[in-house]
């Protein structure tokens, strides 16, 4: 299998033997692709610096195993600068593509996605609504997803005054009596969701909870590193 001047997003690079690199990369025909790149920390080969997250290349590869072997790389001319909290956003983007997302399953309007995330972020636009956005995609694309629009037990619609449970495999459906307040969700913050809308923090720091209980069983116990570079951030 050969693949020529497929536009990729890197994703992550890590050193592989003595002089090669093992990429990661985000494509909109093949999905999360690993590749080798033979030779590129050799004398400092000025190609190197191409290779680093937010880049977009075209890139050619070749092999029908997991790990494929990139032939050719060249600059796409697309160049994203992010800084501070939303360099460290993207490196989050990045490192949920490569721990959820499976080799070469394509889903390319998680492509492009993830490539206006990338904008937004060089915009320095605000963070936690674009984050929670990207994250319910993701869910949302491999399989995860869940209506915010429907009582998922009795069929009906969400009532904005109304209070509802999730489960994260069945969905929200009105809350029981008994349950502890922290896990009360309002129909109103469930809706605002559906509708992107995140103006207000207690729609935001719902979002943000059930993202984190979605996003959990995927992840495993091992943690992200990104949301550590946040942590030390806030220090």
């Amino acid at each position: 299998m050969r693949v020529d001047l497929q536009p990729a997003y890197i994703l992550h690079a890590r050193p592989y033997r003595d002089t090669s690199l093992l990429i990661d990369l985000l494509t909109p025909d093949f999905g999360r692709v690993t590749a080798v790149a033979r030779g590129v920390r050799k004398n400092k080969t000025p190609k190197r610096q191409l290779l680093n997250p937010f880049s977009r290349l075209l890139v050619c590869w070749q092999g029908k195993t997991d790990m494929k072997l990139l032939t050719s790389f060249e600059s796409d001319n697309h160049f994203l600068t992010l800084t501070a909290n939303h360099l460290y956003s993207g490196f989050y983007l990045n490192e949920l593509l490569v721990r959820l997302l499976p080799e070469m399953d394509r889903h390319n309007g998680l492509y492009f996605a993830y490539e206006q995330s990338l904008l937004a972020l060089q915009r320095c636009e605000d963070i936690e609504p674009l984050l929670r956005e990207f994250e319910f995609r993701l869910l949302g694309e491999l399989g995860y997803g869940l209506d915010f629009c429907v009582d998922s037990r009795n069929e009906c619609e969400i009532h904005p005054q109304g209070l509802y449970e999730c489960h994260v495999q069945e969905g929200f459906f009105s809350a029981a009596p008994d349950i502890p307040e922290q896990f009360l969700l309002k129909g109103e913050w469930l809706l605002a969701i559906a509708q992107g809308d995140y103006s207000l923090p207690a729609t935001r720091l719902a979002a943000k909870h059930l993202t984190r209980r979605m996003l959990k069983p995927l992840l495993g116990s091992r943690p992200l590193n990104s949301r550590a570079l946040f942590a030390q951030a806030k220090k």
